[in-house]
């Protein structure tokens, strides 16, 4: 009985804690910072091609990967909990809610090594955002390997190049299906000073 005791009261301690990334940034910073975050789609192939960030509680932020018909694929789920001066974070890949999500859970659960992957892409999102730095498109690759990519000449400046190139097409593709589904005049809609609005 003693032990359990002892047992529980660790638990608790640990839970007391935090779990997750910490981050000398406020809650209000990491989450400001996760919102307005581009995620570069373009590494998830053609089928996801949009993302959707949403803040259903203080200390939550969610970035739903969309494909072409809007509909959600998974989600990116982002725990805040703040812990001194600083924010622990912590960010799990979840199926979406409504009438997919049983049969995106049995998917998810089916591909390990690729649920693998995006658990890393997640993750060097979630710190790239945080931290205020671009993206590292190496985020899947082997430590030995970026090692000796890091060794050749030119090498790493040439792959943030060509990253930076698809991540603006894959920005431009987005842009292009927001107007093609809402069209583009929002500018031409909005007020102007002769009816008091835009002063």
């Amino acid at each position: 009985m003693k032990s359990i005791l002892l047992a529980c009261a660790g638990a608790m301690l640990l839970a007391g804690c935090g779990t997750g990334e910490y981050y000398e940034k406020t809650p209000q910073e990491v989450s400001s910072a996760l919102k307005s975050a581009y995620l570069p789609v373009h590494v998830l192939g053609s089928t996801v091609v949009n993302s959707r960030v949403s803040q259903p509680d203080r200390n939550t932020v969610v970035t739903a990967l969309l494909d072409r018909n809007g509909s959600e694929l998974m989600r990116f789920v982002t725990t805040l909990t703040p812990d001194g001066t600083g924010t622990r974070v912590a960010t799990e890949i979840r199926p979406p809610e409504g009438r997919n999500k049983d049969r995106a859970g049995a998917a998810m659960k089916a591909n390990g090594f690729a649920m693998g992957m995006m658990e890393k892409l997640a993750e060097e999102h979630v710190a790239a955002a945080i931290k205020g730095r671009p993206f590292d498109m190496t985020f899947g690759t082997p430590p030995m390997a970026k090692g000796m990519m890091g060794a050749v000449p030119g090498m790493s400046e040439r792959i943030d190049a060509a990253n930076e190139a698809a991540a603006e097409f894959s920005r431009y593709q987005q842009e292009a299906e927001f107007e093609r589904e809402y069209g583009d005049d929002w500018g031409r809609s909005a007020g102007d000073a002769a009816d008091g609005w835009g002063e």
